[in-house]
């Protein structure tokens, strides 16, 4: 083969495999860990999903036990078809899309503390190259609200 040959057919494969990966790659969509804002310690991991509507949802696949802490099993304080579901397989974040104003944001989601049973308006933002993602949720008609950390797998 001739060098222009080999040459075109390298570039024809390096542009096919960035192309595949940036079509790919979601930087939301994957396993995350979550961690509790007030211990620091990793609580569970969940997975992020997202719909044909390009909206993002996050379940819960594995769950942890922080040292000195009640361990839960199930959602006993969550409403309605949540309500007593055991935390594996809960659905704990909904709604949140890419918000088109800013880069790496996203908006308009609703996400579920467990503990609590409590659902708050939720808004988050990749931060360390898409290893963190940083939600800020709120109740409604509050200005003030909690910060949560997921970290990538």
């Amino acid at each position: 083969m001739t060098s222009h040959k080999i040459s075109t057919l390298l570039f024809g494969l390096c542009t096919t495999l960035s192309l595949s990966t940036f079509a790919a790659g979601d930087p939301l969509v994957g396993t995350w860990k979550t961690i509790d804002d007030r211990t620091g310690y990793s609580l569970s991991d969940v997975v992020i999903r997202k719909d044909k509507d390009n909206h993002y949802s996050a379940t819960i696949i594995n769950t942890r036990n922080i040292p000195g802490a009640t361990h839960y099993d199930i959602c006993a304080k969550c409403s309605g078809a949540q309500k007593n579901q055991p935390l594996i397989g809960l659905t704990t974040m909904t709604g949140l899309t890419a918000d088109p104003s800013q880069e790496n944001s996203f908006v308009g989601g609703v996400i579920l503390d467990p503990k609590s049973g409590q659902q708050y308006h939720a808004r988050a933002r990749l931060m360390s190259n898409g290893k963190h993602l940083v939600i800020h949720g709120r109740l409604e008609g509050s200005s003030l609200g909690r910060n949560v950390t997921w970290v990538k797998n």
